[in-house]
């Protein structure tokens, strides 16, 4: 009897084996560049051919063409079955496999249970050929022929004819039943997936593990999975990456999509590298997973509520995992499939456009909070801190410590010392001292007078208009105030309460009444010498911000190409580079002249 190893044991062994550490008991290996060689031990050779990648954990010899995982190196050394090989493996990394007679019995048990998911997946496929309106509906959706065969997709009869083909396989209604393809009701025994289109759910070594079921009208639940069984658990399952890992480990990376049709579209236009979650909320089990192939993720959910909170989620999962984390811009209401039925090109180009996690969760943060005043900017600071304190980077979390400083004008020291109590008391000592976080520059009073002042008088509207307008303004509440008051001006109709009633809907009438009704801080005739001067400081100050951030954006930029061999890409990325530090010299030479 052939003995069946759990899923979670080959991946718990293959976690903790390093394959170069492994087959260097049996062969002496060289370092080559990123990889290691030696002679291959399967044919003679008196160059060495035989290759072990330890960022992929493969092993390939380009003179006879063996190669594979670990497990397969010690099959084919020790001429042993693969159980064997588990077991030998699992013994080296302090993880004992031991198959009793139980356990064997077991193993066999489970075994009969993938045969009928096999099974079943051929009887759902035989189906999709009978029912010309569920292929009308996949061809409509722009499955191609190849695509539907590779995926194994099919479709679900009525009760009645799937308990018919089931009958001519003898498959065990128990069986059915503990995977979850059948349920008793009142009505007697039922299928649980009917009318439906099939997507077979597959364990990472392509073994079929379960069901998802979509309706091809309109009645609810439009998506069905296959309830937990003794092959399928959804937390422990990466839809699609039997397909992908390959691709994920050339590319390193794997975007990561929250279902099957988007992995399925994806791939059939020849993005490969993807994996989905199943619509489900991302596991610590599948962070794990992903990481194990790549050390960077690229996150295309939906950026709908639903998907926007699964996004964060995600993204605090995949920080403990120790991931590299980018956000995919999608459009609102629009999800992958949507995008790569236009054209590959355009999905790639939002991907080209992907947002480091830290960004996307900053604007979020930003945007929940239009008026950006002190109290504001704690709030949106206490909300990174427990993602930030995820990150298991040091200098990572000093840049994005930095960014925080620059984004909201707050001094970047006290976010450092505030962070640093934030991991040690929690949340409960946070910000006691909020004067400390003002920048010396006090910029935020700045903007708050100079708007004061075009409010005061429809003069200083023309000076500050003249002077880059509204682009002075850096707190996004005064900026959009600025753009309102400079157009209400041309059109010759500006005035504190008119705006105060055009900008309602933003809840900015009261910040308009606010500054409006402040005891203003000037004399009558030093008004238009002080919002010069003002301009002049702002000016300076965004100056000196971009100057920070381009530099910021070279010194990133060239510590990756240290990290890479020259490539095109390489050579687009020294293009920006140059162009950055023309901008920075530009920059430099206006503060100066000021």
């Amino acid at each position: 009897m052939s003995v069946f190893v759990p899923e979670e044991v080959i991946d718990r062994i293959t976690e903790r084996a390093d394959i170069v550490e492994i087959i260097s008991e049996y062969l002496p290996l060289k370092k080559a560049g990123k990889n290691y060689k030696a002679l291959c031990p399967f044919h003679q050779e008196r160059t060495p051919s035989f290759m072990v990648s330890p960022q992929k954990q493969l092993f390939h010899c380009f003179g006879c063409g063996v190669g594979g995982s670990v497990f397969s190196f010690l099959m084919k050394w020790e001429k042993i079955t693969f159980p064997e090989a588990i077991r030998n493996l699992g013994e080296k990394v302090g993880i004992p496999v031991n198959f009793s007679a139980e356990e064997e019995r077991a193993s066999g048990y489970k075994e009969e249970l993938y045969r009928i998911n096999e099974l079943v997946a051929e009887i759902f496929q035989e189906e999709l050929k009978r029912n010309a309106s569920a292929k009308a509906y996949l061809k409509e959706r722009g499955f191609d022929e190849k695509t539907v065969a590779t995926f194994k997709i099919g479709f679900a009869p009525s009760s009645k004819e799937f308990l018919q083909a089931c009958r001519k396989r003898d498959l065990s209604r128990e069986k059915l039943q503990e995977l979850g393809l059948l349920f008793t009701s009142d009505k007697g025994t039922r299928a649980y997936f009917r009318y439906r289109i099939i997507f077979p759910i597959f364990t990472s070594r392509g073994r079929v593990c379960g069901f998802g079921g979509r309706v091809i009208d309109d009645s609810m639940p439009k998506y069905l999975n296959s309830s937990e069984s003794p092959t399928f658990d959804k937390g422990k399952t990466l839809y699609g990456l039997n397909f992908s890992k390959e691709a994920i480990r050339r590319e390193n990376e794997a975007i990561l999509v929250e279902g099957y049709t988007d992995l399925i579209y994806l791939h059939q236009v020849g993005i490969r590298n993807v994996v989905a979650s199943l619509g489900t909320s991302l596991t610590p089990w599948q962070a794990r997973t992903i990481k194990r192939h790549t050390d960077q993720a690229f996150i295309a959910y939906d950026q709908d509520k639903a998907g926007v909170a699964a996004t964060l989620r995600g993204i605090d999962l995949l920080l403990e995992a120790d991931l590299r984390i980018r956000v995919i811009p999608l459009p609102r209401g629009k999800d992958p499939a949507d995008l790569v039925k236009k054209g590959t090109d355009l999905f790639l180009e939002k991907k080209a456009e992907a947002t480091p996690y830290f960004d996307y969760r900053l604007k979020l943060e930003t945007e929940k909070r239009p008026s950006l005043d002190l109290e504001d900017k704690i709030e949106i600071v206490k909300a990174l801190f427990p993602t930030l304190g995820k990150n298991k980077d040091v200098v990572r979390i000093r840049g994005f410590i930095k960014k925080l400083s620059q984004r909201l004008d707050l001094d970047e020291e006290s976010i450092g010392a505030e962070f640093e109590k934030f991991k040690r008391d929690g949340e409960r000592r946070l910000f006691r001292r909020h004067l400390s976080l003002r920048k010396r520059d006090d910029r935020e009073e700045m903007e708050k007078t100079l708007l004061q002042l075009m409010l005061d008088d429809e003069k200083m509207i023309g000076i500050v208009e003249k002077k880059r307008g509204s682009h002075l303004f850096r707190n996004p509440s005064y900026r959009l105030v600025a753009e309102k008051l400079i157009d209400s001006s041309k059109e010759g109709a500006a005035g504190s309460a008119r705006l105060a009633d055009q900008l309602e809907k933003e809840n900015l009438s009261s910040l308009i009444s606010s500054v409006s009704l402040s005891k203003p801080c000037w004399k009558e005739d030093s008004k238009e010498k002080m919002v010069r001067d003002y301009i002049r400081s702002l000016e300076r100050n965004n100056n000196q911000r971009k100057i920070d951030e381009l530099r910021e954006k070279i010194k990133t930029t060239e510590n990756k190409e240290e990290e890479k061999i020259k490539t095109t890409e390489n050579k687009g990325e020294e293009k920006k580079v140059g162009k950055w530090l023309e901008e920075l010299t530009s920059l430099k030479k206006q503060i100066i002249s000021r």
